[in-house]
């Protein structure tokens, strides 16, 4: 099953990132294995990740064989990932420029909701390419859901909101509730 991934490394720099995926031989031509989509942005405590995986598997394997090691090496702090199965995941939207990450926790907003919502949108007829986000990931938490997009700014995001997801809300019956979007510049981004 597909996983969405978030960590939080305090006290972290892009610096370090950056030396963490040389020694790690990361690039965009040289992913790990089940990685399938990856974005880092810089917080105010330090830096934030999310991945996605095909499996969890996948993600433990890279921890224990690449991760760990390289960042023990480098003296880099770590961090606890949270570990959640997705529900939806489009890797490329119509976007193009991965400005800003938004994250949005929605509580008691379930799978089932999510979907009756984005039946009611365009962006997410077919294979949802024309989701003006640069990629978008909705996962399953214990609480609700969590969703994580990349897009090029915070206003192309309020936009989306006024245009999209609030006619979708009223069309489909169902509230997703008080919106409180995290927003973290990006620092880099990496698609399989």
């Amino acid at each position: 099953m597909a996983i969405l991934m978030l960590i939080e490394f305090p006290g972290a720099s892009t610096d370090d990132y950056d030396a963490l995926n040389r020694e790690m031989g990361i690039d965009p031509d040289h992913l790990p294995d089940g990685l399938t989509s990856h974005v880092v942005g810089r917080t105010e405590e330090g830096l934030l990740i999310a991945d996605t995986w095909e499996s969890e598997e996948a993600l433990n394997r890279f921890f224990e064989q690449r991760v760990g090691p390289a960042m023990a090496k480098l003296g880099l702090p770590g961090g606890e990932p949270r570990v959640l199965p997705v529900h939806n995941h489009i890797r490329q939207g119509s976007g193009t420029d991965a400005g800003v990450i938004v994250i949005i926790e929605s509580d008691g907003f379930s799978p089932a909701d999510y979907d009756s919502v984005t039946a009611e949108m365009d962006a997410h007829a077919g294979d949802g390419s024309s989701h003006p986000a640069v990629s978008h990931i909705a996962a399953v938490s214990d609480d609700g859901m969590v969703f994580v997009d990349v897009w090029d700014s915070p206003e192309s995001v309020g936009r989306f909101v006024e245009e999209q997801i609030g006619p979708a809300q009223v069309a489909s019956g169902t509230d997703l509730g008080p919106v409180e979007p995290r927003v973290v510049p990006v620092h880099n981004r990496f698609a399989a």
